[in-house]
């Protein structure tokens, strides 16, 4: 048995600064004596990890957002590798981030370096093979000892290829549990102008530039028919806000912005128009009723049709069982009105808006029971023989 275990996570945007905290925090809980370093954000520092590099504001998706970033993510490869070579750590756990943590072409990633240094690698929440890019499962077979997925179908996709694949249930059902809710705020958001809309714009900044203005102008449409509604913007980093405040200026659009403030507005809210992603099973925690909007940007629209593999982009549609729970719209163009329409039908129908709350209790259930940050500790550990 090692004494002092040396574990390295490795995180990316905000949202797996998120997933890094809650397990390092079941890791010390379990294993007090652990050593945890890695690259990562402020909760990961707060929750005990040594961390070499801020890798929150460097987070992204798409080519061109990558190509724009790479020194950044050069840089922090080397320090990780830096690292790895003074003392090399027992186990290391790379969190999402495939683009960094999986690699690409030629980069070899996160696991690639493990794999030159023979250290095992824990991957913790799965590249979303069954939605893009489905081949880079070629590239965990050879790189990741073990993966923990957070996604019940996701066990039977690793298993057919001979990954050994543990199913630990989806971190949401943990870290939304505590704190509790700022129940000021939310009273106040249901007691005021009715209905209260929360405006989720995701927490990387291209999904700001380039989804949220579209969610903005159907916004626009719904207060025109329906002049007290109560718009809020759920702002996820203090770096987001100028940001979020110039694409609510040139909509003419008038909402407030709350800081980290966003489980609040899920709950608070009568409906949610989110970007795709994380969020929409968080909105759908609080079983609020949603529209779910992604819009790619500029050339990859031309082409970003032809390497989905599912029929629905949104995760709660498609732990749903593939069917339609929310509304959700992968846009390619800039109309507004579409989106605009979905979200009045579900506030108008209060028969509609009820089902869609029963349909979204169903998606929660299907996640299974709290303790997903435990059972992905539990793994860890067992790869280093505690």
């Amino acid at each position: 048995m090692l004494q002092y275990p040396r574990i390295f996570l490795s995180a990316g945007e905000h949202s797996g600064d998120v997933l890094g905290a809650g397990l390092a925090g079941a890791l010390m809980r379990l294993a007090p004596d652990a050593r945890l370093s890695g690259v990562g954000g402020p909760r990961m520092a707060a929750a005990g990890v040594n961390i070499l590099a801020d890798t929150t504001a460097h987070a992204g998706m798409g080519i061109l957002y990558v190509a724009r970033h790479m020194g950044d993510w050069a840089r922090v490869y080397r320090l990780c590798a830096s690292a790895f070579n003074r003392e090399p750590p027992d186990v290391i756990v790379p969190i999402d981030n495939p683009a960094f943590n999986l690699g690409k072409g030629p980069f070899d990633g996160i696991c690639g370096l493990a794999r030159k240094r023979r250290i095992p690698v824990c991957y913790y929440v799965s590249p979303q093979i069954w939605a893009w890019w489905p081949w880079r499962i070629r590239r965990i077979v050879r790189r990741v000892d073990r993966m923990m997925v957070i996604l019940p179908f996701e066990k039977a996709l690793y298993e057919r290829r001979g990954v050994d694949c543990i199913h630990v249930g989806h971190p949401m059902l943990d870290y939304l549990a505590s704190p509790p809710l700022d129940g000021a705020l939310v009273a106040d958001l249901r007691s005021g102008p009715q209905p209260a809309i929360g405006l989720l714009p995701g927490s990387r900044r291209q999904e700001i530039l380039h989804t949220f203005p579209i969610i903005c102008r159907a916004a626009r449409l719904i207060s025109e028919a329906l002049p007290r509604a109560r718009f809020s913007v759920a702002a996820a980093a203090p770096e987001h806000v100028l940001e979020i405040r110039r694409v609510l200026g040139e909509s003419g659009l008038a909402a407030e912005i709350y800081l980290s403030r966003t489980r609040e507005i899920m709950a608070a809210s009568r409906l949610c128009l989110v970007v795709s992603g994380t969020a929409t099973l968080e909105t759908a925690y609080y079983r609020t009723p949603m529209v779910i909007v992604y819009r790619t940007a500029g050339w990859h629209r031309f082409f970003v049709r032809y390497f989905l593999d599912v029929r629905h982009i949104g995760l709660v549609n498609i732990v749903a069982g593939d069917s339609d729970a929310v509304p959700e719209f992968l846009k390619f163009d800039d109309d507004p009105a579409p989106v605009a329409s979905a979200a009045l039908r579900l506030l108008h129908d209060e028969r509609e808006w009820s089902a869609c709350r029963e349909r979204l209790d169903g998606v929660v259930r299907a996640l299974g029971e709290p303790g997903g940050f435990e059972r992905a500790a539990r793994a860890v550990l067992q790869m280093v023989g505690r």
